[in-house]
């Protein structure tokens, strides 16, 4: 077992893969959590209980007092299951597998976030010149590959390559860092305001449009992950703020020239 430090909060980790530590070994802390994430071996789906929700990736039940996802890849296969209490989450999984354990990790990390009046927002971030970033898009677009550009042409460092962690501090939005970063694993252990959002789609020209709130709202819905029941309280403590940010959808290749165009955009409208 190992303490890892993320949002501010500490979580201890009873996993089963050596690729997990690994995987967040720059978040281990020297002292112990008050909530524990364990994952077990099962042989069963659990019975007798009740369906409270069901979704593409996963299906949400009440059991006893507490809380159980069930996790399906997209072919409805079954994977393991989280089984939330108040101070330990149990993930059960069919088989010993690096990929499964980080995936379902992962879901506990944003169901500890919404309690504790986080989000996680899907998208590759950046810290560049004290301003944070955000570049989001459907899986596939490219938001890692735009991203590398960023980080081949400046100085700019890379928080998080797929989930953002969102909070608000003294009343604005801050990036948290996490270990939970997608496939490619790209994360770094800062923070950061949260200061622009650029929606990403594939395009031969590189198009800017600053987007109007009603507009940002449409695109950003999808990219936003909650676990727990307190959507609407969630949505409230956010959403006005992340609407007051400068948001773009950029349509553009994934050449230099895309990351040039965007670059002197930003630099003017943010005062980097």
């Amino acid at each position: 077992m190992f303490t890892i430090k993320v949002i501010n909060k500490l979580i201890n980790m009873d996993l089963l893969s050596e690729e997990s530590f690994k995987n967040m070994e720059k978040y281990i802390v020297n002292e112990k959590g008050d909530i524990t994430i364990k994952t077990i071996l099962i042989n069963e789906i659990i019975e007798n209980k009740e369906l409270i929700k069901h979704t593409k990736y996963y299906d949400l039940y009440k059991l006893n007092d507490n809380r159980l996802y069930q996790v399906q890849y997209e072919n409805n296969n079954v994977i393991g299951s989280i089984t939330y209490s108040d101070n330990e989450i149990i993930i059960g999984l069919f088989k010993k597998s690096y990929v499964n354990e980080y995936l379902l990790t992962q879901y506990a990390y944003v169901y500890l976030l919404n309690k504790n009046n986080f989000m996680l927002m899907h998208g590759s971030s950046i810290k560049y010149k004290n301003k944070g970033i955000i570049f989001t898009a459907p899986s596939g677009t490219g938001k890692s590959t735009h991203t590398r550009l960023w980080l081949n042409n400046t100085d700019a460092t890379i928080i998080n390559d797929d989930k953002n962690t969102l909070g608000i501090e003294n009343d604005k939005l801050v990036l948290y860092p996490s270990p939970w970063s997608g496939k490619h694993k790209l994360d770094n252990n800062i923070k950061s305001s949260l200061d622009c959002i650029v929606f990403l789609y594939q395009n031969k020209e590189n198009v800017i449009t600053k987007l109007k709130p009603i507009e940002t709202l449409k695109l950003l819905m999808p990219q936003i992950e909650i676990l727990t029941d307190d959507n609407i309280k969630l949505w409230d403590l956010f959403t006005d703020k992340l609407l007051e940010l400068p948001c773009y959808k950029y349509g553009c290749n994934m050449e230099y020239d895309a990351f040039k165009t965007i670059n002197e955009r930003l630099v003017l409208d943010l005062c980097l």
